[in-house]
């Protein structure tokens, strides 16, 4: 948590004069899930991920919630873009075997700045959001972030996923490369015929989140997206 309230801080003491630069963390893993056929490409090393942050920038007001189930984090317009991030990264616990981390989603009206859960090693990639049918107990994340060690084009499925997903899958230099909205796949569904998500082109991080415009964090329009990965707090 050190390191990411030393990033809140300095952003926010520098909203008006300078961006802030913050480091792409990344770990090893296999792709998801592990029963799909799926293809690796070469990748190059992890890079600095810039997060620019102008004084404009402001976490957008979104409409009222029309998906059918779920409790969503609250969305007014702030003037910090890092105070909900900060407040939720404060006081959640990631689940075990997860971490944590601040996803700045960059457009034309600025930077808004996103907490997250993070899946960065093979188990936690596996598992995603299997079992989740209420997003808002998860403790104020606005998403889930897949952070893989190198460009992969695996796919992802619902096996034993109630909550209906939007996928946004996004390249290393920080461009959308695809997304699609994710239908789940429950019992008595037979795993081979559960549908597989696939990429249009390499992606080095996908983002889940439910589907609803409460839920919406600016991917659709987004010119560049980046995470930094806070360390895992039961590591």
């Amino acid at each position: 948590m050190d390191a990411v309230r030393r990033l809140a801080a300095g952003c926010a003491a520098v909203l008006a004069i300078a961006g802030c630069s913050v480091q792409e963390s990344t770990r090893s893993g296999g792709l998801i899930p592990p029963s799909a056929t799926t293809a690796a490409v070469a990748s190059p090393a992890a890079t600095l991920a810039t997060v620019a942050v102008p004084s404009s920038a402001v976490g957008g007001a979104q409409p009222a919630d029309t998906s059918p189930a779920t409790t969503q984090p609250p969305r007014t317009t702030v003037v910090d873009p890092l105070a909900y991030a900060r407040q939720v990264l404060a006081t959640a616990t990631p689940p075990d075997g997860f971490a944590e981390g601040v996803l700045g989603v960059t457009g034309l009206d600025g930077t808004q700045l996103w907490p997250v859960i993070v899946a960065d090693t093979p188990e936690a990639r596996q598992r995603g959001l299997m079992g989740v049918e209420d997003f808002s107990t998860l403790g104020g994340y606005a998403a889930m972030v897949f952070v893989f060690d190198g460009d992969t084009s695996g796919a992802f499925w619902m096996r034993d996923t109630p909550l209906p997903l939007r996928i946004t899958f996004v390249a290393a230099s920080g461009s959308v490369v695809s997304a699609a909205d994710m239908a789940p796949c429950l019992p008595p569904t037979p795993s081979d015929e559960c549908e597989r998500y696939r990429p249009e082109g390499p992606y080095r991080i996908a983002i889940e989140h439910p589907v609803g415009p409460a839920f919406d964090i600016g991917l659709a329009v987004a010119e560049l997206v980046e995470v930094m990965v806070e360390q895992r707090r039961d590591a």
